[in-house]
């Protein structure tokens, strides 16, 4: 090497060390992403009745309140009594969600707007297939329902046959424009899918080690539920390893409306040990 390209090469070598170094300095350390992806779940206690009990499970932890708003559920609350929790709720940084069983999407949308709530839980048939025509602005939890064996019986959203027929169909006529017709076309994207049993809110559990969690099917995750409750969802969490989980039934006093203190304090503490 001549002395003319000496400090040329060096200053070639500084730079590249500097590069290097920036790029070392973005990426996260591997202990700090082992650490997310280990994080405990998310919490939710649904079927929430009074703003006492909103304000007992979102000091315990608890990060959804789930209210139901579905008039034929032993659980429902109106929309001002709604609006009481979702505040509390959001006062003490949890966040409140709708949940709906048959309405439409219009209901849907004016419920959510009345209540003070984004997040709405698709929870039956008619709730489900108003997914298609729901602003973005609502975030979507899809439920769907596992049989005795742990199996998923109720379609993911966007498996439906009309929609996958539509896509087939574009994507034959015109393989162009299908992949954008396709995005601009009917809301399949949900931010969260809640596996439950088959009749919901009747705490009966099923097989958790044949479940096949519904993962990429959804934006942020998937809640486990279906007769969880304190004594069981350590190891359901061990066994599925899910988002978060959902609670009801096995919280609830002997009423099995209202909720049992040391229930919640309980459940929430072994769901996140």
């Amino acid at each position: 090497m001549s002395a003319a390209t000496a400090p040329r090469v060096a200053a070639a070598l500084r730079v590249c060390r500097a590069l290097r170094a920036r790029r070392a300095a973005s990426r996260p350390a591997r202990a700090l992403v082992v650490a997310a992806a280990g994080k405990p779940p998310l919490v939710k206690v649904c079927g929430v009745t009074s703003v006492a009990d909103c304000a007992l499970a979102v000091e315990k932890g608890a990060d959804f309140i789930g209210m139901i708003l579905w008039p034929k559920s032993k659980r429902s609350i109106d929309f001002a009594l709604a609006r009481e929790i979702a505040a509390r709720a959001k006062e003490g940084g949890a966040t409140p969600v709708g949940v709906f069983v048959d309405e439409s999407m219009d209901a849907i949308v004016s419920a959510c707007k009345d209540v003070g709530i984004d997040h709405a839980q698709l929870h039956g048939d008619g709730a489900r297939a108003s997914l298609k025509d729901l602003p973005m602005s609502i975030k979507a939890i899809w439920v769907v329902n596992a049989d005795a064996d742990g199996v998923i019986v109720t379609p993911l959203p966007g498996d439906e046959d009309a929609l996958m027929k539509q896509r087939t169909d574009a994507m034959g006529a015109n393989p162009v424009t299908a992949a954008v017709d396709f995005v601009k076309g009917p809301r399949r994207v949900v931010d969260w899918i809640l596996v439950d049993g088959v009749v919901a809110g009747s705490g009966e559990t099923y097989d958790w080690t044949n479940l096949k969690p519904p993962k990429g099917a959804s934006r942020k995750g998937w809640l486990l539920a279906g007769g969880l409750d304190p004594e069981n969802v350590a190891e359901a969490v061990a066994v599925c390893a899910p988002t978060g989980v959902d609670v009801a039934s096995g919280v609830t006093d002997n009423s099995g409306v209202a909720k049992d203190a040391s229930k919640v304090e309980a459940f929430i503490a072994n769901a996140k040990k």
